[in-house]
C-alpha cells in the first residue's frame, strides 16, 4: 500500500502534468484557430464602435458573466462617454466554490460583483434572485423594470445558446420583457463558455490594448477563478481566429424581433469548454444545426437601427473605430 506521503506527491505531480498537458493543446488549439481564420471565407464583420450617446444595459445570468462576456466592451462604452449599466439577475449562490452555504456565497458574490462594477466604472444594479429557486414572474417584473428605467438603445444579453439552465431561463425572460415593452433596442448576444463560433459571431471588439484592466476586473471575483480561467481561453481563440494580439470579444448582434423569436424556440444541447483545453473543439461542434438555423436567422450580418421606446432613433454605429 502506498504511504499517504508518496500517495500526495503522486497526485501533485499527476496534477501538474495534466495541467502542462492542458496548456500544450491549448496552445494547438489556438493555432488551429489561427489556421482557420486564414483559409476561412470572411462574411462582412462589423467592429465594434460607438455613437457616445448610447444607453447600455449588460444584463448577467450571474455575478461574472457580464465580465466573462463583455467586460472590456462595458469599459469602452464608459471611455466613448455611453451611459452603462449592468444588471446582475440572480445571487450565484449555488456555486459550490470556497465550501460557502449559499447565504455566504450570495453575499460574497454580491461584493465580488460590485467591485468588479467600480472597476469598470459602471452602475451595477443588483437583483439578486435566489439561484435556481426563483419565479418567471418575479424575474420578468424586475427585469422588464430595469429596461423601463434606462431605455436602452443596446442590450448585452445572454442566450439559449448555452448549456447552463440559468442562463436559458434569464434569456428567456428578457425576451419575454422585451416583448412586453415593444422595445425595439440591438441585442449584442455574448457567450459566457460555450462560443458562439464564427458561424454567428458578426460583430468583433479586439480589446488587447486593455486585457490588463480586463484581467483585473476578473481578479474581483476570486471565488470563480476556474469559470474566468475558461473565458480566457475563449477570448484567445477569438483573438488568433480574427488575427489580433491578445483578446477579442465576439459578439451576435440581432434585432429585439430576432431576440424574442429565436427565444420561442426549444433548447438545444450545447458543450462549454471544461476546465482543462482536451476538448475545446467539441464545445464548437456540438450544436452545430441549432447554430446555422440562428445564422439564418439572425446573423446575416445587416445593420440594425436601435429604436428606443419613445421612438428616437440612435446615431449610426456602424462605423468601424477603435
Amino acid at each position: 500500500m502506498m504511504r499517504p506521503e508518496v500517495a500526495g506527491a503522486t497526485r501533485a505531480l499527476l496534477r501538474a502534468a495534466n495541467g502542462l498537458g492542458s496548456r500544450g493543446v491549448e496552445a494547438l488549439w489556438a493555432s488551429a484557430s489561427a489556421a482557420t481564420g486564414v483559409l476561412a471565407v470572411h462574411r462582412p464583420m462589423r467592429k465594434w464602435s460607438s455613437s457616445g450617446r448610447e444607453r447600455v444595459i449588460a444584463f448577467a445570468p450571474h455575478p461574472d458573466d457580464e465580465s466573462i462576456g463583455c467586460a472590456g466592451t462595458v469599459m469602452r462604452h464608459r471611455q466613448r462617454g455611453d451611459s452603462v449599466r449592468i444588471v446582475i439577475v440572480t445571487d450565484g449562490a449555488r456555486s459550490i466554490a470556497l465550501g460557502l452555504d449559499r447565504e455566504s456565497m450570495a453575499s460574497r458574490r454580491q461584493m465580488e460583483a460590485m467591485r468588479a462594477a467600480r472597476r469598470m466604472g459602471v452602475d451595477c444594479q443588483w437583483i439578486g434572485l435566489p439561484e435556481g429557486d426563483w419565479s418567471e414572474p418575479d424575474g420578468l417584473a424586475a427585469i422588464r423594470s430595469a429596461l423601463a428605467d434606462v431605455v436602452p438603445t443596446l442590450v448585452y444579453a445572454p442566450s439559449s445558446l448555452d448549456y447552463h439552465p440559468e442562463h436559458r431561463r434569464v434569456a428567456r425572460v428578457i425576451a419575454a420583457a422585451l416583448a412586453e415593452l415593444r422595445a425595439e433596442p440591438e441585442i449584442r448576444i455574448y457567450s459566457v463558455q460555450v462560443p458562439l463560433t464564427p458561424l454567428l459571431t458578426n460583430l468583433i471588439h479586439d480589446v488587447s490594448d486593455i486585457e490588463a484592466h480586463i484581467r483585473s476586473v476578473f481578479a474581483c471575483y476570486a471565488s470563480q477563478r476556474e469559470s474566468l480561467t475558461i473565458a480566457l481561453r475563449l477570448r484567445h481563440y477569438a483573438a488568433r481566429f480574427h488575427r489580433a494580439a491578445h483578446g477579442v470579444e465576439a459578439f451576435l448582434s440581432c434585432s429585439a424581433r430576432d431576440y424574442i423569436s429565436l427565444h420561442a424556440r426549444p433548447d438545444a444541447t450545447f458543450r462549454p469548454l471544461m476546465i482543462r483545453a482536451w476538448t475545446d473543439p467539441l464545445a464548437a461542434f456540438v450544436g452545430l444545426s441549432e447554430r446555422l438555423f440562428w445564422r439564418h436567422r439572425a446573423a446575416g450580418g445587416r445593420r440594425y437601427n436601435a429604436v428606443s421606446f419613445m421612438g428616437a432613433r440612435t446615431g449610426d454605429s456602424s462605423q468601424e473605430s477603435r
